[in-house]
């Protein structure tokens, strides 16, 4: 009887651990939508930067365009922790710099997953999830003009500006720099973009 009790007990099916880490293989695809764009991330790709096999993949994370929408939410937690801490703390013309800089600093760094693929979302995806991306894009502009909005009544920009233009702008910037990294901008010519965009800054 002890020896069947035993068996029993190790017998439940609490099945068995996954083999990968779930964040390290969604961070990988990241990179691989990055780099290659949604329609042109093969399932081969994706696999073999993960570290899993295709059924792995369908287990834990579904189809190709379930896989993408994971990565898009880790992506974005990240982001917006970035994006939070750095309109937190200084003035909005510091907070923008900072921004600008470490996206530079981000998409041309190879260790880094690359271009912002927020930008280049799946054209042949669901509705449902065009519609996830827009929102994503559409979050940034809004804690920009947020903080616009509060630079505006601590007399750090002009009480006549549009916050939501000003916001839609550098939000622009944000991901016109991703993509010019994606086609070959280097550090210092991003940089360089940076400048000018913050000589155009309005005060007060």
């Amino acid at each position: 009887m002890p020896a069947k009790s035993q068996h029993k007990k190790t017998g439940n099916h609490r099945g068995r651990p996954r083999a990968f880490d779930e964040s390290q293989a969604l961070y990988a695809a990241i990179g691989v939508f990055a780099a290659k764009g949604y329609e042109e991330a093969s399932l081969a790709d994706l696999t073999k930067a993960m570290g899993i096999n295709r059924f792995s993949m369908y287990a834990t994370f579904g189809n190709k365009e379930a896989l993408f929408v994971k990565a898009l939410e880790q992506y974005d937690q990240m982001s917006s922790a970035h994006l939070a801490n750095c309109l937190g703390s200084g003035t909005a013309r510091e907070a923008i710099e900072k921004i600008l800089h470490s996206g530079v600093e981000m998409v041309t760094n190879p260790e880094n997953p690359g271009v912002c693929f927020v930008t280049q979302g799946p054209p042949d995806a669901s509705e449902k999830t065009k519609q996830l991306v827009a929102r994503k894009r559409a979050a940034v502009a809004k804690a920009l003009q947020h903080r616009f909005d509060r630079a505006i009544q601590e007399g750090e920009l002009p009480s006549n500006i549009s916050t939501e233009n000003l916001a839609r702008f550098y939000s622009v910037m944000i991901q016109g720099l991703a993509l010019q990294a994606q086609h070959g901008g280097t550090k210092q010519e991003l940089l360089g973009v940076v400048e000018v965009a913050m000589e155009n800054w309005p005060e007060p």
